[in-house]
């Protein structure tokens, strides 16, 4: 036993109280998915804990998943056994628990082969899916339903129920309800002999299935497409998917299926032999699990080996029994048909004496009724106007705050779209005419000049490229498109590399750089990082006077890595301070007119914040400007709030 099955059965030992084995057993709804012999074992155990209480609801609770589990490893008679012993003591109407139950119960007999009795409990419990908010049960309750019809041979509403199963499990993206519905949806074509269609849906169940790991619906599948291969004589193929689903099939129900089958296609292609002793091995399985109806399809097909093979005493042998299955399963239907008929005349007396009452009582009932009736009609409609009323006023309020904030979004994308052509135009006007004083220049070989127009142009192109950049990225964010993947790395690397970038815009305005030389680890998204740092030195090297000097400080502390830039340029006052991070767009110049969309300090707060760090802003005008960037050294950090601090 595992370690994680393990601690499931220790808690549930553990549980004494009422609380604690309600809430032990509310785990096994899931539980039962994915292990039902665990789910078996911890519902065993949870009983001898209810029943020490003497809680008929939970004792009914764990019966439900006891009965649960033993259908779903094939031991259809105990789970019935187990779901009849039901108190129906203090369980009303509509109890989701009475309700699973008696659908687990129809499952079982279901795969007894005792499709009139499925179909009754099912058809007991019609609203079942209206009871829960489930949608895998929903999607469960229509699958099975309308595979009890299939299997009933009722094609028609057993195809309504699964295509109304596979909607909701695709709406659920419930994959293995989706694999399990395509199956059954699958198999009914195939009975409806369209057999292209069969093919299709087995096939494409089939890839969900292998893509998901899930065996048991794959065994499924290779099972079904070998009796599709098998009506239309690909028997070699046919026989290839028989093993292939009897090496993967999970439950015994799909095991002995598919030894029959085998046995059914040694039978037809001459192996007399193989085929006996496939069918006698189904036959073992079908009488541990007591199914009916593959005990009828084992023994007939030994039957029927044997007296090909002119082993005519076996064959007679094998026919008694293939007659006496035969006969048990009609007087099995017919007692059923008999216990139904009685039912129904019993209920109808039932009905008839309890409609007598009612009657009576009305009369009286009527005059109180009218009254009533009439003070609800006055009630409803104050409350309808009330209702109409405070729903009005909150659309009128949701229309105004809409309108609010359209105003703000149109006012936005005027603003935007004028500064990308103020900031676009102003790096082009600096290209235009470079042609021309380029040749006239090297005409007149002045080569001074020359080397300054190249200066200009890179300063240009570096203007475009950053500010395209920014664009990019801010347009990316805001539609969320921007991936995220955090990783450990060294943050002085990355800043080294963003510096480098820089160094013509440095050289160009005579700045220096004081870097240091701490060693810091950031856990973030290195894109992202990088595109912070490329903003901030931008920003920077922007707002430095000729000459100066930009310090980059960085430290790792606390599991927190901080990094300072600062820049002893124009800085800003506290208006400039408050609107920094603001949704507001604004164009602002640098020393010496450098273009400036509004947009980086913007993205650099939303980077930030995804790598759940914070950023502050120290600055005074006249004085320059300090950016300080808290980013996780490891793992994942706590999302901090921005704050701005006065220098």
């Amino acid at each position: 036993m595992d370690l994680f099955s393990q601690s499931l059965q220790d808690e549930a030992r553990m549980a004494t109280s009422k609380d604690q084995v309600a809430t032990e057993l509310s785990k096994l709804g899931l539980l039962l998915n994915t292990d039902p012999q665990l789910t078996r074992e911890i519902s065993e155990i949870l009983l001898h804990k209810a029943h020490d209480l003497d809680n008929d609801l939970l004792e009914n609770e764990a019966k439900l998943w006891l009965g649960a589990s033993l259908s779903s490893i094939g031991k259809y008679d105990s789970s019935i056994i187990v779901l009849d012993s039901w108190s129906m003591h203090n369980v009303k109407e509509g109890n989701i628990n009475y309700v699973k139950r008696n659908f687990h119960k129809a499952v079982s007999h279901y795969y007894l082969g005792e499709y009139s009795t499925a179909v009754d409990l099912f058809l007991s419990t019609a609203n079942a899916h209206e009871l829960t908010e489930e949608p895998k049960f929903h999607g469960r309750y229509f699958r099975v339903l309308g595979e009890v019809y299939r299997a009933a041979d009722n094609l028609n509403p057993a195809l309504e129920n699964l295509e109304k199963a596979l909607g909701i499990c695709e709406e659920a993206q419930d994959t293995i309800g989706v694999a399990a519905t395509l199956n059954r949806l699958g198999v009914v074509y195939y009975q409806k002999e369209e057999h292209e269609i069969a093919e299709k849906l087995l096939l494409q169940s089939l890839d969900i299935s292998q893509q998901a790991g899930l065996d048991g619906v794959a065994a499924n599948n290779f099972n079904d497409l070998g009796e599709l291969y098998y009506a239309t004589k690909e028997y070699e193929k046919c026989l290839a998917l028989y093993e292939r689903a009897l090496q993967m099939a999970q439950d015994e129900s799909t095991r002995i299926n598919t030894l029959n089958n085998i046995a059914r296609l040694d039978w037809n292609l001459g192996r007399f032999s193989e085929a006996v002793n496939r069918a006698k091995e189904a036959l073992a399985l079908a009488e541990e699990m007591n199914i009916l109806t593959y005990k009828v399809d084992a023994t007939k097909i030994i039957a029927d080996s044997y007296e090909d093979m002119g082993k005519y005493v076996d064959a007679t042998h094998f026919y008694n029994i293939y007659i006496n299955y035969l006969e048990t399963l009609f007087e099995e239907e017919q007692t059923k048909q008999i216990v139904e008929l009685e039912t129904q005349y019993q209920t109808a007396q039932k009905e008839r004496e309890i409609e007598n009452l009612q009657l009576q009582q009305l009369a009286e009932k009527e005059r109180q009724q009218l009254y009533l009736i009439g003070l609800i009609v006055v009630a409803l409609f104050l409350l309808i106007l009330l209702m109409l009323f405070v729903q009005i006023r909150r659309n009128n309020q949701k229309i105004s705050l809409q309108n609010h904030k359209l105003e703000e979004l149109n006012a936005s994308k005027d603003k935007f779209f004028s500064i990308i052509a103020h900031d676009l135009r102003s790096p082009m006007i600096a290209l235009q005419g470079v042609g021309q004083k380029l040749e006239y220049f090297i005409r007149k070989e002045k080569q001074e000049k020359i080397l300054e127009m190249g200066g200009k142009i890179d300063r240009s192109i570096d203007q475009l490229n950053h500010l395209l950049n920014n664009l990019l990225h801010w347009a990316a964010s805001q539609t969320q498109s921007v991936p995220h993947h955090p990783e450990h790395f060294d943050a002085s690397k990355i800043i080294e590399e963003n510096l480098a970038l820089y160094e013509g815009l440095l050289e160009s305005k005579k700045l220096s750089v004081r870097v240091s030389k701490n060693e810091a680890y950031v856990y973030a998204d290195k894109n992202k990082f990088s595109t912070i740092i490329r903003n901030l030195l931008s920003n920077a090297i922007k707002f430095s006077y000729e000459g100066g000097v930009i310090e980059v400080d960085f430290k790792e502390e606390n599991g927190t890595t901080e990094i300072k830039v600062t820049d002893f340029g124009v800085g800003m006052d506290s208006k400039m301070k408050k609107n920094l991070f603001t949704s507001s767009l604004k164009s602002e110049r640098g020393v010496n007119r450098e273009v400036g969309f509004g947009l980086g300090l913007k993205i650099v707060d939303e980077f930030v914040q995804q790598n759940h760090g914070a950023i502050q802003v120290q600055s005074a005008k006249g004085e320059g400007t300090t950016f300080t960037i808290s980013i996780p050294a490891e793992g994942r950090g706590k999302v901090m709030q921005m704050s701005l601090v006065a220098r």
